[in-house]
């Protein structure tokens, strides 16, 4: 009687004691085969050369994502088994190629029908992949004006602040923060940041608030430590550095 083939499983994950635990589960299991294990993502083991067509590959986040961009033949059977839960990294690492993905503390149950499915040629999801992909789906999308508030509730200010700094009325950025509260399922200004950094809203709205931050960092040096004939002031710029304060989200 013909033996059912054992799925062959590459273990390239950072955490040296959950690599060290997977290699030491499937090793008892009659239908896996363990073909390596590493626990330093930044070394290329097992090497590519050690990779056969058909095996299967368990990765932490980034080594996943490296792996899925190369050109090894277990590119398309890449299962992520990672903390990392945000709807944006799920969906990266979808988008770039994953065929499985799995939180840290899913069931040895699920990661063994995962890993099934992926060597299969199928897409493995754990239930609260699931669940963030949902929400993902049904999240209303923000406009522009509302991106550009948000970004300002980011930076702490107040409605009244953001009005004077967008050139709006308050009644207007009150109607557009109501908006986005609503849009994003959030009780408080606090949670929206929460919330918008998990969908990965945030990280869209932090890249253009660190450019202008960049550049009105480097407009304030020049100005503080220029005095109008275009020498330096050392009064100016002790009395800025003083006058740094924590930023605090405001609520109104």
């Amino acid at each position: 009687m013909l033996q059912p083939s054992r799925i062959k499983v590459h273990i390239v994950h950072s955490d040296p004691l959950i690599a060290a635990g997977l290699a030491a589960t499937l090793r008892k299991l009659r239908d896996f085969e363990v073909g390596g294990c590493s626990a330093d993502s930044t070394v290329r083991y097992p090497p590519e050369s050690h990779f056969m067509l058909g095996d299967t590959v368990v990765a932490d986040y980034d080594s996943g994502l490296r792996l899925t961009a190369s050109k090894g033949p277990c590119k398309d059977r890449i299962l992520i088994l990672t903390h990392c839960d945000s709807e944006a990294e799920i969906c990266h690492a979808l988008e770039q190629g994953a065929r499985g993905y799995l939180l840290l503390g899913c069931s040895l149950k699920d990661l063994l029908e995962g890993l099934r499915s992926v060597h299969g040629g199928h897409i493995a999801l754990g239930a609260i992949v699931v669940s963030r992909l949902a929400e993902r789906l049904k999240q209303q999308v923000l406009t522009r004006r509302e991106e550009d508030i948000l970004r300002q509730i980011m930076l702490g200010l107040c409605n009244k602040r953001i009005a004077s700094e967008l050139g709006l009325a308050l009644g207007t950025v009150k109607t557009h923060v109501k908006s986005i509260l609503r849009k994003l399922d959030a009780a408080s200004r606090t949670e929206a940041v929460a919330i918008a950094q998990r969908r990965g809203i945030l990280a869209r709205v932090r890249d253009s608030s660190h450019s202008a931050a960049r550049e009105f960092g480097l407009e304030s040096r020049s100005s503080l430590m220029s005095s109008g004939d275009g020498s330096t002031n050392p009064r100016r710029i002790r009395r800025a550095a003083v006058s740094r304060k924590p930023v605090l989200i405001a609520t109104s």
